[in-house]
């Protein structure tokens, strides 16, 4: 089963759930059996874990999207929406459906992925061990043209088309099932080892190209479970420490964030969060929606 990459966050708000108004008499459903209101569905959601949950990242959202938010910029948002949706080819859309999800959402989504990575990464101390270690394993700025190939027969019927000398723009035309990049036959933006957003086998494949206009001669099976054929367009020169610094300092905090181990220290440094911000909860039903987040990291009575 295909599942989306949303990013790097064990802990995922997407919010879906839309709480109404809790006096609404509005009728939502009429049957032989009765009606529900508003009120009668608002009631049993606040009582429901999953209302909770919703009742919580909604507050999370907001306070974080406060204070970090202008950190994510629309760009940002789009380039990570446009290199994942161009892994799924002509799968993306039904993806989003079967995860009763739409682009909109998804947008909103990897937003709320990145304000949580900005967050963390304000309150969280990288040691100086981690970045050289981040730097030693780091791999410079690719730019790679990309085939998503609706199987593993049309992935390797490209790359027979690809020795028989036909040119990369014909055979991308004719086998591609992503039209993100169609007005560049393919090119991606550049990406260097950093990316959350370019598949950990399709950067690990464009990483062992090692020549300019060499491409993959296997099927790259990637974890969205497409086939892709891969073209190195241009590569640099490894830069100093210093330069990426910031860069390695987002990819520590990346990994940190996908570690389940780490969920606990997550949510510690989420409620640290909330309480500087008074977070205050006034709805008896949902007074003990947060308590994961706001008691996470504080130590008992004699600690």
């Amino acid at each position: 089963m295909r599942k989306f990459i949303w990013g790097l966050i064990v802990v995922i708000f997407c919010g879906g759930l839309i709480f109404l108004s809790l006096n609404s008499s509005k009728t939502l459903m009429t049957s032989d059996s009765g009606k529900i209101t508003e009120k009668q569905f608002m009631t049993d959601l606040k009582k429901s874990s999953a209302g909770q949950q919703e009742f919580a990242n909604m507050v999370i959202n907001k306070v974080l999207a406060e204070q970090y938010g202008t950190n994510v910029s629309k760009s940002d948002v789009q380039d990570a929406f446009d290199t994942q949706k161009a892994q799924y080819g002509d799968a993306f859309k039904s993806t989003l459906a079967s995860n009763n999800t739409t682009e909109e959402q998804f947008k909103t989504s990897i937003k709320n992925n990145l304000i949580v990575t900005e967050a963390v990464k304000a309150n969280y101390k990288i040691t100086d061990k981690e970045i050289q270690k981040a730097y030693k394993d780091y791999h410079q700025n690719t730019t790679i043209s990309m085939i998503t190939a609706k199987d593993e027969a049309s992935a390797k019927n490209a790359i027979a088309d690809l020795k028989s000398d036909n040119s990369w723009e014909t055979v991308y035309k004719k086998y591609t099932t992503d039209k993100t990049y169609e007005k560049s036959n393919g090119q991606l933006p550049a990406f260097d080892s950093t990316s959350t957003t370019v598949d950990p086998a399709v950067q690990k494949a464009a990483f062992e190209l090692s020549k300019v206009g060499d491409y993959t001669t296997s099927p790259i099976t990637g974890s969205t479970g497409s086939y892709y054929v891969i073209k190195l367009d241009k590569t640099t020169t490894k830069p100093s420490l210093n330069s990426i610094r910031s860069k390695l300092s987002d990819q520590i905090v990346s990994k940190f964030l996908t570690d389940q181990k780490n969920t606990s220290k997550v949510q510690a440094i989420i409620g640290k969060v909330l309480r500087k911000e008074n977070v205050n909860v006034k709805d008896a039903q949902l007074k003990t929606a947060l308590n994961t987040y706001l008691t996470a990291g504080i130590s008992s009575p004699g600690k």
